[in-house]
Order: C-alpha cells, then structure tokens, then sequence
C-alpha cells in the first residue's frame, strides 16, 4: 500500500528563499548584490553605516564629475532622484531573497538617504564652514536622524515591502538635508 503523501508548508523554506538558478535567479542575485550595497550589508556591527559611508564616497565622486559638467546641480539632482526611484526596484527585488520586511543587510536605502542629504552641498554657498566639515556634518545628521528615527520618520517605515525599507531612510534624509542647508546659512 502506498503512502500518502505530505503536504508541503505554505510558507518559504531555506531551499525556496534562495535565488532560483537561470535568469531570474541571477538578476535577483544582481539585485541583491546591489542592494547589500556591493556586500558592505554583511558587515558585522551597523551595516546601515557602511551603506552611509558608500553613498558618502558615490556622492563625492559624481560630485566631482558635475563639476566638469555646464550644469552640475541639473545633473545631481537627477542623479539622486534616478539612484532613489532604482534603489526602490531594486530592493523589491532584493527583498524575496529575505525573510524579514526590513532586513539590516540591505544598505541601498542608506545610500539614497545619504544622497539626499548632501545634494544640498552643490547650490548653497559654504563660507562659514570648509565643504569636507559640511560633507562630515552630512553623514553624521543623517546617521542620527537614520537611527533614531523621529516622527513622522518612523512612522514611513511601516509602509510595505519596498516602499518602507526606503521610505524612512529618504525621510531622514530629506530631514537632514534641510538642517544642512540651516548650517551652511547660519553657520
């Protein structure tokens, strides 16, 4: 007599919550690769700040190739906004790979975040402090504002998939770039 068979638990295992091999596998691998900000994300001990310092590094390098440019402003400012709306379909992507909502691996939020507050730095005018303590400032504000997570930032991390892993980090951000242009005009 034969068995019957068992019926397979609805929810992922360990073999079905990795990447499935072929071309959607690999293009979720990509994504992931990405999204772990190259595998700084793996790092032990506050990815979110290794994912911080990449978009800091990202930053001063398009900086510095916006200045050979006629309009960088125009240029970075697009910049971020295409680096913050990839970011979201990248960790869509990303995130069937994992099994929590907002997994501390994935650092790509942070890097938009970060981008957001120093784009600030390429129209105001920085007389009162050197450009490096502003760029210091930046990072350090939006780590602060990142970790805590005031209201109403915290409350945009309760959005679903995608959209509340980046939300509260473009949150900080935004928040952080706002007090950065008050330090560069008040000093």
């Amino acid at each position: 007599m034969k068995k019957p068979s068992t019926p397979q638990p609805a929810h992922k295992t360990e073999a079905t919550a990795r990447p499935a091999a072929g071309t959607a596998g690999k293009g979720r691998a990509v994504a992931v690769w990405f999204a772990t900000g190259l595998g700084l994300g793996y790092l032990p001990v506050m990815p979110g700040t290794y994912g911080s310092a990449l978009g800091v590094a990202l930053y001063l390098g398009l900086a510095a190739l916006a200045s050979r440019l006629p309009d960088p402003n125009l240029f970075l400012g697009l910049v971020t906004v295409a680096v913050t709306a990839a970011s979201l379909l990248i960790i869509a992507v990303a995130l069937r790979s994992f099994r929590t909502e907002d997994p501390a691996q994935i650092v790509l939020d942070e890097v938009a975040g970060q981008l957001i507050t120093l784009f600030p730095l390429s129209w105001v005018a920085w007389g009162a402090i050197p450009y490096w303590v502003a760029v210091v400032a930046g990072f350090v504000l939006f780590r602060a504002f990142d970790a805590v997570k005031p209201y109403p930032i915290w409350k945009l991390g309760h959005l679903k998939g995608a959209w509340g892993v980046l939300a509260d980090d473009v949150g900080a951000g935004l928040v952080a770039a706002i007090l950065l242009v008050g330090l560069a005009r008040f000093g």
